[in-house]
């Protein structure tokens, strides 16, 4: 049996236990640190992307929400200035209405347009009537006859009862 060179060295305390369980162990230890680092690297990677996803996802919602609500405003403001410019139209409108009551309220005018655009004539003196419009004109008078004839049943009843 030939024993190679330092292959089975065992020296001092190290008698009972060989070297290589030790550096298998060792090994394995490190292995097991750099797995485990690897394992903490790639969950602060992900945990990066992730903080870096929801900023992306919360700033394009607040994007979105901010120009939704511009976009309001600016229908607001559209419909405020219709509104604006139709009171100016029927404002103008009021005006000129005004203009022609204050024409319409001359007599002379009344008279001239009657006489050439609708053709009337001027009444005579002598067709002119005149109604006493504080009175009630349209009050039905009762009939005289109705109440003689009402107080002769009444005289024949008192005089039969």
């Amino acid at each position: 049996m030939i024993i190679e060179k330092n292959k089975f060295r065992m020296d001092g305390n190290t008698v009972l236990v060989p070297d290589e369980p030790y550096k298998k162990r060792k090994y394995e230890d490190l292995e097991k640190s750099r797995s485990q680092v690897a394992d903490s690297k790639k969950l602060r990677q992900i945990k990066k992307k992730k903080s870096v996803l929801t900023n992306i996802v919360l700033g394009f919602v607040v994007g979105i929400i901010i120009v939704a609500r511009y976009c309001i405003i600016y229908n607001y403001q559209q419909v405020n200035s219709k509104a604006k410019n139709e009171i100016e139209v029927l404002n103008k409108e009021n005006d000129s209405y005004a203009v022609d009551l204050i024409k319409f309220r001359n007599i002379s005018y009344i008279e001239e347009t009657a006489t050439k655009r609708l053709h009337m004539v001027k009444p005579k003196v002598s067709d002119i009537q005149y109604l006493n419009l504080s009175k009630n004109n349209l009050q039905s008078k009762e009939d005289d006859g109705v109440k003689t004839s009402n107080d002769v049943v009444t005289k024949i009843k008192n005089i039969i009862f």
